[in-house]
């Protein structure tokens, strides 16, 4: 991720931490011969499907992901959005680690360019490289910290509370997707959200 130093001067350091990592993600990989060389993924082709189990990990390079789930109501809800450098690794992990089916579904929110990294590839790697090892160890506890921290906003925010966290955490996010995905990651109806983006 290239961005220019009065702009990296001017984030936090916890974004600094991010775009770090990221970074050094990237430059270990460009020293192991990969399988797969990078590949772009058109806008609305898929990642991972419903149903599918899944042998491959991606590591986003540029572009948008999203994850999606099917609600036994039968409406289709957003899980997730993958973008760099903040939340670049593309898995459903369930299936990817265990070898269950999938019960999301991972787009291309817009053309994007990722690695794919095969699973017997990705163990290897694991126990061969410390490095590596410790990076998606790090990886992968934000992760889960981030995961607890969105169940709390859904059970302690109001709705117009995950709104305004979500643009200020995710302004430039926020710019590239339309409403009712918003409102289907924050879980709310498209209406709520378009009354408070009047309000502002």
């Amino acid at each position: 991720m290239h961005i220019s130093l009065k702009c990296y001067e001017s984030i936090g350091m916890d974004q600094k931490k991010v775009i770090s990592r990221y970074n050094l993600t990237l430059e270990l990989l460009k020293k192991f011969e990969l399988k797969n060389r990078p590949v772009i993924l058109k806008k609305g082709e898929s990642f991972l499907r419903y149903g599918e189990r899944t042998q491959k990990i991606g590591i986003l390079i540029s572009g948008l992901l999203y994850s999606s789930y099917i609600a036994e109501s039968g409406t289709e809800w957003i899980s997730r959005f993958f973008f760099p450098p903040n939340n670049f690794i593309i898995s459903n992990h369930r299936s990817f680690y265990q070898g269950k089916y999938s019960s999301e579904s991972i787009r291309s929110y817009e053309d994007s360019e990722l690695i794919y990294i095969e699973k017997d590839e990705f163990k290897y790697l694991l126990d061969h490289n410390p490095p590596f090892e410790r990076t998606v160890r790090i990886l992968a506890e934000e992760s889960y910290v981030q995961a607890l921290e969105r169940i709390h906003s859904f059970q302690s925010l109001q709705a117009e509370q995950r709104i305004r966290k979500f643009f200020e955490e995710y302004p430039e996010l926020g710019k590239k997707l339309q409403r009712q995905h918003i409102a289907s990651y924050l879980g709310i109806h498209r209406n709520i959200l378009t009354r408070f983006l009047y309000k502002i």
